[in-house]
């Protein structure tokens, strides 16, 4: 039975790297009917707080994933890491070093550990750190994607597994975790796929078989650099807060690295589950691409029942008036205009607040005056109003087009703005009237 696990540092808001592996491990587990499971690797004092991984779980439930077991935190797993450490120095893989890093640098050391203390027979009383005793042998980890990777004999380092302060090192807990919970499979990023070595070395060790490494290629930004800060990447609820739907996030994170086989690029995500396969994954690195996300968004808004739409925008900015929104929704002014739900508030804002009044030309006043004649008596629909400023244009001999234009920014404070007539009518008559005179009246 397949078991994978997402073993994530809390950091607060996830990154989107972070939750495209998460995702691929989830839907492998779900297609595969397999289990899924939630570890926080916590072992840093600094990231043991209840309040990142509290966001964490409230970054994963939003785009959808859920966990079978956990979350484990490793911080609360201190007495199952020292019989994993004793048991390795009872066998002989761990001896003490301590070596501090200038003493290593003095011996003219530029990099790695020269294996000073592996045939120290004396015992200073000064810290020392354990570090794991590797054979003298190349190692070969075997991945799904990046096939037989191989560290020479003459670079397999004696690397640290327990700190000077007793605390265990990435390595040795990843490895005694993924033993202890029976992990088939390991999806992670191909940026740890050197800290692969080191994983074989204490599994064999320990006298278990690796899982089956599957590590994944990274999401670079547009200049092919790693994705990061400069590129404008952020936390993944950042995307939440910018009006991004989790079904379009989840399914464009799903894309960048694995490809379903069958040409589709908007999928549910039970559609992404049943096409999931390990035999999709990508080797070559994605580039994120926030173009290609902002259309993957506004393909989904268009398809979202107008009740679940103004349910999600009101969640997003309570400010918004429902009853107002739900007018625009129900004759079709937004959802086809918008490509994130961010959006909504600045394009229907002048639809509840009155924007302040521009200067118009003194020839526009005439188009101004002249409607407001027309508004005021004539029946209030959007065919009557649309009557009224048609003809007012063609009374007054205006250019199709150009002749509104007025009546748009003494309507919305703006040349451009939602449909005109449709704007007119929801705003009110009394309203309406009241614009169109205050721009007449601006000197």
């Amino acid at each position: 039975m397949v078991r994978v696990r997402y073993a994530g540092a809390p950091s607060g808001d996830l990154h989107l790297g972070n939750i495209r592996t998460a995702l691929f491990n989830w839907m492998f587990a779900r297609h595969e009917g397999g289990t899924f499971i939630w570890r926080v690797e916590d072992t840093d004092p600094e990231r043991a707080k209840q309040e990142l991984i509290d966001r964490a779980a409230e970054t994963m439930r939003w785009v959808g994933i859920d966990w079978d077991e956990g979350p484990f935190r490793q911080s609360e797993r201190g007495d199952y890491y020292a019989s994993i450490v004793s048991r390795l120095l009872e066998d002989g893989w761990l001896y003490r070093c301590y070596c501090t890093r200038d003493e290593i640098k003095a011996r003219g050391v530029s990099s790695g550990y020269d294996r000073f203390c592996r045939t120290r027979t004396d015992q200073p009383d000064a810290p020392f750190a354990l570090r794991f005793k590797a054979p003298d042998r190349d190692v070969v980890v075997h991945d799904r994607l990046a096939g037989e990777v191989r560290t020479p004999a003459s670079e397999v380092q004696d690397f640290v597994a327990v700190r000077s302060d007793g605390s265990v090192v990435f390595a040795l807990a990843n490895t005694a975790d993924d033993i202890a919970m029976e992990i088939t499979h390991v999806l992670r990023g191909a940026d740890i796929l050197n800290a692969a070595t080191s994983n074989v070395l204490l599994f064999e060790a320990l006298g278990a078989a690796p899982p089956e490494f599957v590590h994944v290629p990274l999401i670079l930004g547009p200049d092919r650099s790693r994705l990061g800060a400069r590129h404008g990447a952020v936390g993944t609820l950042a995307y939440r807060d910018g009006g991004y739907l989790p079904e379009a996030l989840t399914n464009y994170l799903s894309l960048l690295g694995w490809a379903p086989g069958t040409g589709e690029e908007i999928m549910s995500l039970e559609r992404r589950v049943e096409l999931f396969s390990l035999d999709g994954l990508q080797t070559s690195n994605a580039v994120f691409d926030i173009k290609k996300l902002e259309w993957m968004n506004e393909e989904y808004i268009k398809t979202l029942p107008v009740d679940e739409l103004r349910d999600r925008i009101v969640a997003l900015d309570p400010s918004i008036p429902r009853d107002v929104l739900q007018q625009a929704l129900d004759m079709e002014l937004l959802q086809t205009r918008i490509k994130t739900l961010a959006e909504v508030r600045d394009a229907m804002r002048y639809l509840y607040e009155r924007p302040p009044a521009s200067e118009v030309a003194e020839e526009a006043r005439a188009t101004l005056s002249m409607l407001a004649s027309k508004l005021e008596t004539s029946d209030w629909s959007v065919e009557a109003i649309r009557d009224a400023v048609q003809s007012t244009v063609e009374e007054l001999g205006l250019h199709r087009r150009r002749g509104p234009k007025p009546i748009f920014v003494a309507i919305a404070g703006s040349e451009k703005a939602l449909p005109l007539y449709e704007s007119i009518y929801i705003i009110g008559r009394d309203e309406a009237l009241a614009r169109l005179r205050a721009a007449m009246s601006v000197a």
